[in-house]
């Protein structure tokens, strides 16, 4: 009897590893042609050469999330319409594009592949994929089970324009912050074989890189210096530098409302400005909006994720749960803000309200491409409103979760 348990234990260990392992490495055809840099390379090669090209090309951004009912009711429709519409971008021209720009070096996050740039007046630029490879937050062993395509399908939660809407919040605000273009990657054979492999025929955003290199910029307000989230404190504690914690909250009023939940220190670099007879003054740059307007709480499976984990916050008319939209950012939140009294919470609050009127509101969703706009312009200008009448009550609770 026991010999017997111990086979059909055996069996159905062997069964769960083939399905858990084996089956998602054989039948992933379309995962390999989403996810492939060969493919894409040759695909690139053959469609998007930079020489036949006009200044402007119809692409989508990946036909990968696109799924059948079940599936979709299982893991969400999310944004999956919009990652696989066709949208006009600009084609990027490295030789011409702020004057000319040089390649420098590779880089990028767990899931964000990215490339710095160079300009001629030696500023510094970041290529940054729109789409994500999700499943490189997984342990090494887990990326080659049936998690990596699992992980790699929700990147369709992510609103890929989001970075250029919210842009025009933050220029209304006087949040310092970088100025995304969203650009297809030709094949160029130009550029080096390394980078070609990484990047032709890629949907990118290119934006400023807020380092040293923009120091005394227009565009970050003609900053002295230019640093970090761990140097900026660092500075703090020893008294070198005040940080403009109003300014930080106003930011962080702006991202409750665009429902962006991933906002730790990685996602700022700090403005740092001389200021007479008193301390440095440092005001953050936001960047890396890749978490805006984000949708998950629409899938079965979605639902049993956000019990286990919260911080996935989804841009609803009301705001499900602020706790999770601080998950990531609670210490950097309570070093800046735990100091501020609730009555200026209420009254930043207010100041966000009244900026961002219907108008603004309306302009910065007509960043969508006009056929996004179409299907979720009028959608999300009805959700935004209806967050900004609710952002007093959110900035209470924030105050409160952050006092606790």
């Amino acid at each position: 009897m026991r010999s017997k348990a111990l086979r059909t234990s055996l069996l159905i260990l062997t069964l769960v590893l083939i399905l858990a392992f084996l089956l998602p490495n054989i039948f992933n055809g379309r995962e390999k042609k989403a996810f492939s840099n060969e493919n894409r390379l040759q695909r690139a090669k053959q469609s998007l050469n930079i020489n036949h090209l006009g200044d402007t090309a119809t692409v989508l951004i990946s036909d990968f999330y696109d799924r059948g009912s079940i599936t979709t009711r299982i893991l969400g429709p999310h944004y999956r319409t919009v990652w696989a519409t066709p949208i006009n971008l600009p084609v990027f021209d490295i030789d011409s594009i702020h004057g000319g720009l040089t390649f420098d070096e590779a880089g990028g996050g767990q899931q964000t592949f990215s490339i710095k740039l160079k300009a001629k007046d030696s500023r510094t630029y970041t290529l940054r994929s729109v789409n994500k490879d999700q499943s490189r937050a997984l342990p090494a062993i887990l990326q080659y089970s049936f998690l990596r395509p699992l992980f790699r399908d929700q990147a369709s939660a992510l609103n890929p324009f989001g970075a250029l809407v919210t842009e025009h919040f933050e220029e209304a605000l006087g949040i310092l912050h970088t100025r995304p273009t969203m650009y297809l990657i030709p094949y160029d054979s130009t550029m080096p074989d390394i980078i070609q492999t990484q990047i032709a025929g890629r949907v990118m955003i290119l934006e400023e890189e807020p380092d040293q290199s923009w120091e005394g910029s227009e565009n970050f307000n003609y900053p002295d210096h230019i640093i970090s989230t761990e140097e900026v404190i660092a500075r703090s504690k020893k008294s070198s530098v005040m940080i403009d914690s109003l300014k930080y909250l106003e930011g962080r009023l702006l991202d409750f409302m665009i429902s962006d939940w991933d906002r730790h220190g990685g996602q700022y670099e700090w403005a740092v400005y001389n200021t007479k007879n008193k301390l440095p003054l440092a005001r953050p740059i936001a960047m890396d909006r890749d978490m805006a307007f984000f949708k998950f709480d629409d899938g079965i499976l979605n639902h049993v994720a956000l019990a286990i984990n919260n911080k996935f916050q989804t841009f609803n008319p009301e705001y499900d749960d602020i706790s999770g939209l601080i998950r990531n950012s609670k210490d950097i939140d309570q070093y800046i803000l735990r100091h501020v009294p609730l009555s200026e919470f209420l009254s930043k609050a207010k100041h966000v309200q009244n900026v961002l009127t219907d108008s603004v509101i309306y302009e910065a969703f007509k960043k969508y491409p006009p056929p996004v706009y179409n299907q979720y312009g009028a959608e999300h200008i009805n959700i935004l409103k209806e967050r900004r009448a609710r952002l007093d009550s959110a900035a209470t609770v924030f105050h409160e979760l952050i006092n606790y």
